[in-house]
């Protein structure tokens, strides 16, 4: 009897490490086909006219000049240094590299999100949550990564960074998480603010944190000294006066004008000064209670450094929609939760579902920049009150969904999760 228990039992294993091996070689083929159909798409279409600022800031570094004397290259010089071998190839064979390079970026992120999970449901989970991810961030009708290949833009590279720098938070990595929030900073510059996120409380090594970030991020100046005081002026000057964009901007500080003044890019609801300065003002007040909200809550490092994330996209002077692939992983997170409860949590439930909606009305076709001006300015705010809506609800959620480590339980016999969720460490939990 117990021979042929053995027997059963290594049967089963047997099958689940084949449904386990199935499950991951459907999961990454999906996701590299999807991201072969965007890289084929985006490498076959005009070059993006982002693209050619790098190049053309990279050409200026190869003839031993500033990458600052373009004045559309408001970034720190690392893109422009490392292009610049480059630079004499044909423009078209360049953009090809480029777009297979940002195209196949996500995969780093995607990577270390799943890479959190762990547990007795790791061996389905993983794979399923390695789709989802996959799914998510190539379909083909996801405008912030459309909007981010058309132009050439470095966004995906920087989703992957801040991936990893949350990963890092989640598993206590001082070191890593510091060096990554140094790096986001060598690609833009207002990644130096994710920063705040080190100030949650419980983190370890904060000190330590802060200083390889500083590290990282000193390189950009120092960097941009090397063409002179010039480079390091423009480097400044260059981003200072980036602030200001005649474009559509998914910020607090771009939708009351869009609504109530004559901004010449949407027709507006009223013009109105009063009403154009206290929408200003309730928005930014929001945005700046949830981003102190979410730094001193005792959530998870991974979905703190993400809810850090999106509050100081909310708050950028010039916020544009392909942003927000940075914080796509906020959505995994909760969906993740959602199906890992052993009696249904209505309100982590509720989260996912809205998030869900907030990925959906990303994929819809809203006014953007280049569009007619006669166009309704609430057109142009829908993805802004998506986003706001978005970030309240996961900042919200990690508030006051009360769970603690200490509190999980596993089930010897179902292997599921209790009812208790939410600022737990998926690293732990899953």
């Amino acid at each position: 009897m117990e021979r042929a228990t053995g027997h059963s039992d290594q049967g089963a294993t047997g099958a689940q490490g084949a449904l386990q091996t199935g499950l991951w070689v459907g999961a990454l083929a999906l996701t590299l086909w999807m991201a072969y159909l965007r890289w084929r798409t985006t490498a076959t279409a005009p070059i993006g006219t982002d693209f050619e600022h790098y190049l053309a800031a990279a050409k200026e570094v190869a003839a031993g000049k500033s990458p600052y004397l373009i004045q559309q290259y408001v970034y720190p010089p690392t893109l422009a240094l490392l292009l610049a071998p480059f630079s004499h190839a044909s423009t078209e064979s360049v953009w090809k590299f480029w777009t297979a390079f940002i195209v196949g970026a996500p995969m780093v992120g995607i990577a270390a999100f799943v890479s959190l999970i762990k547990g007795r449901n790791s061996w389905w989970l993983r794979p399923a949550a390695l789709a989802l991810c996959g799914c998510t961030m190539f379909d083909s009708r996801y405008y912030p990564l459309t909007r981010d290949l058309v132009l050439g833009q470095s966004d995906t590279v920087l989703f992957s960074v801040i991936a990893v720098s949350a990963v890092a938070a989640s598993k206590g990595a001082s070191r890593l998480r510091g060096g990554m929030i140094g790096l986001a900073g060598l690609i833009k510059v207002w990644p130096w603010a994710t920063a705040l996120s080190v100030m949650q409380p419980g983190v370890k090594d904060r000190l330590r944190t802060l200083v390889f970030a500083l590290a990282v991020i000193c390189v950009a100046p120092a960097t941009a000294l090397i063409f002179g005081w010039s480079g390091l002026s423009g480097f400044i000057t260059n981003d200072f006066h980036a602030r200001q964009q005649n474009l559509v901007s998914d910020s607090v500080w771009s939708i009351p004008p869009l609504l109530f003044s004559h901004s010449g890019m949407a027709k507006p609801i009223a013009v109105s000064t009063p009403l154009h300065l206290l929408l200003t003002a309730v928005l930014a007040a929001w945005v700046i209670t949830l981003l102190a909200v979410a730094v001193r809550t005792a959530s998870d490092g991974a979905l703190g450094t993400w809810n850090v994330t999106f509050c100081i996209i909310l708050l950028l002077p010039v916020s544009h929609r392909q942003y927000a692939i940075c914080v796509l992983p906020i959505l995994w997170w909760w969906v993740v939760l959602s199906v890992t409860t052993r009696a249904k949590d209505w309100r982590v439930l509720a989260v996912s579902g809205l998030l869900v909606i907030w990925w959906l009305d990303q994929n819809l076709a809203w006014p953007y920049n280049g569009m007619s001006h006669s166009i309704a300015a609430l057109r142009f705010s829908v993805p802004f009150v998506g986003n706001l809506i978005a970030c309240t609800v996961s900042v919200a959620a990690a508030r006051y969904i009360d769970t603690s480590v200490d509190n999980l339980d596993r089930s010897e016999t179902t292997g599921e999760l209790p009812d208790r969720l939410a600022r737990a460490s998926l690293t732990r939990s899953l």
